[in-house]
């Protein structure tokens, strides 16, 4: 009896342990056969999630009548049911524009109700005239449209639309410059001797005409070329009067020919001089009254006194002032003395400069071009100039393009001539200057916010020209574009668009964060 018991005792221990340790195996059971289930599902599917209406059938109608991949009803969504509203026919690349399916080209890709308007410029010129961002030929992003469940879901994603329009714009290079005084019409006027300041004549901002005396210089070294110019003139005369006196005599062999040559020798000597002293006059700027032979010294040493100065000026200066060594300081054109740096009695040399004359009318705009534009700068483009305080603006065109780039700042000199007849610009004027590559009165414009960009494109949303017809699928468009010059708000659309389409601003990154949501639904391609 005791045998029998321990024996079924037993025997229930060892059905209970297995009970047991099965009941602990279920869940690692459970777990394997998901795997295998999984494994087994994705296998077949392309590892594709299957619609919740693949999954629970049509028990509950309208809930399994939902795309979850495109989020609007199954049967009515146009990526799983291209019949329902069929793609246009593909043009593929276009790389003249850099974008795929091209409405410049193909007119009739473009979602307009009445018939479509091309850009009134050349776009593929604008495209080509400066580096710019380009797609990715064989992205396939813009292949697909985005749908809406309503125009109610459309409003209450926060997406708002634009038009495509047409306005002025104008790309340009933008950097910053100086305007200065045109240096070939600036003088830096100094006195040419050494000298004391007997008068003072002109000061800063007076108007000077070509020939203007600004200051007179008391210097004796031009008092003794005068001198030296009378002792010269006499000289002459006596070596003439000496040369026509033994001329004859030397026919009846009273002179020796020796007697005649050293006559002759000594005019030419005289000549040389007076020619000498005349060239070191000239230096100096005077010009020298015509002499005659009648002309005795003492009357060419009157003319002589107040050389190169009216007499309007003479009358003007004390006593004290009327000296034979005064030299005037001209203006060497006509202009404006816009600075002066001299006193009356000031001791002055040669190496100081005592006024600067500037011809105002003729100013440069010197840019500073950096090394990376410097390939789209050439002789002949618009600049416009704008002072710092924008009181000062001009406009000139590019004359001359610096051969080198500066080795500190890695930039490149850029001169445009200006004209400044009214006086409004001012010398040292710190400012930006623009360069005007193309303007473009009919542009293609958009607001910047429509514009949304992956790695590898960049793009645009326009909405179906069928959007508003009751039974029509809410759609918007996935288009390629080629950005130009931005103003203000506005950014140049080259190509993926025309005038007239409407395009999707506010709320356009939610247009492309569903696109890729979809897209990622369907399995990534490797470039997103």
């Amino acid at each position: 009896m005791s045998l029998s018991t321990s024996s079924s005792s037993r025997s229930k221990s060892f059905i209970q342990s297995g009970m047991k340790s099965f009941f602990h195996a279920i869940p690692n059971i459970i777990v394997f056969l998901l795997i295998a289930g999984t494994i087994y599902v994705g296998h077949h599917t392309g590892w594709k999630l299957p619609k919740f209406s693949e999954l629970t059938g049509n028990s509950l109608n309208t809930i399994s009548d939902w795309c979850s991949d495109h989020l609007v009803q199954e049967s009515k969504c146009v990526e799983c049911k291209t019949d329902l509203l069929p793609k246009a026919a593909e043009f593929g690349f276009c790389k003249e524009h850099g974008v795929a399916e091209c409405v410049l080209h193909h007119p009739e890709l473009a979602q307009l109700n009445n018939e479509a308007k091309l850009p009134q410029y050349n776009t593929a010129a604008a495209i080509a005239l400066i580096a710019r961002r380009e797609n990715n030929p064989v992205d396939t992003l813009h292949s697909k449209r985005v749908q809406f469940a309503s125009i109610d879901s459309v409003t209450k994603s926060g997406v708002n639309v634009d038009i495509v329009s047409e306005s002025p714009i104008t790309e340009m290079i933008t950097t910053n410059g100086e305007l200065i005084f045109d240096p070939n019409h600036v003088a830096l006027l100094s006195s040419k001797v050494p000298g004391t300041v007997a008068a003072v004549l002109k000061n800063i901002g007076d108007k000077v005409n070509n020939g203007d005396i600004l200051a007179l210089i008391d210097a004796s070294q031009v008092g003794q070329l005068k001198s030296e110019f009378l002792r010269n003139i006499v000289q002459i005369r006596s070596q003439k009067d000496n040369v026509a006196r033994l001329t004859p005599l030397a026919a009846t062999n009273a002179v020796t020919k020796r007697e005649i040559f050293e006559a002759e020798t000594l005019l030419q000597e005289a000549e040389v001089a007076l020619l000498s002293t005349q060239q070191f006059l000239a230096n100096l700027g005077l010009v020298l009254p015509e002499v005659t032979d009648s002309d005795a010294p003492k009357t060419l040493a009157t003319k002589l006194k107040f050389l190169g100065i009216p007499n309007e000026i003479v009358e003007q200066l004390p006593p004290v002032t009327q000296s034979g060594n005064l030299l005037p300081i001209f203006a060497p054109f006509d202009g404006e003395v816009v600075s002066s740096d001299i006193v009356l009695g000031t001791v002055v040399d040669t190496t100081k400069p005592l006024f600067t004359v500037s011809d105002p009318s003729k100013m440069w705009i010197m840019l500073n071009v950096r090394q990376e534009d410097a390939q789209y700068i050439k002789e002949g483009l618009p600049v416009r100039f704008s002072s710092d305080n924008g009181e000062q603006k001009t406009n000139g065109v590019i004359s001359w393009i610096s051969p080198s780039v500066d080795v500190k700042s890695r930039t490149l000199k850029v001169r445009a001539e200006v004209e400044n007849k009214e006086g409004r610009l001012r010398d040292k004027t710190f400012g930006m200057g623009q360069i005007v590559l193309r303007e473009e009165p009919n542009a293609l414009v958009v607001p910047q916010e429509a514009i949304q960009s992956t790695a590898d494109a960049q793009y645009i949303f326009i909405r179906d020209k069928n959007y508003f017809k009751p039974d029509a699928p809410k759609i918007f468009h996935v288009r390629q574009v080629r950005l130009g010059a931005k103003k203000g708000r506005n950014i140049e659309i080259l190509a993926g668009a025309l005038p007239g389409e409407v395009v999707v601003t506010k709320g356009s990154n939610v247009l492309l964060s569903h696109l890729l949501r979809s897209n990622l639904g369907e399995g990534c391609c490797a470039e997103h």
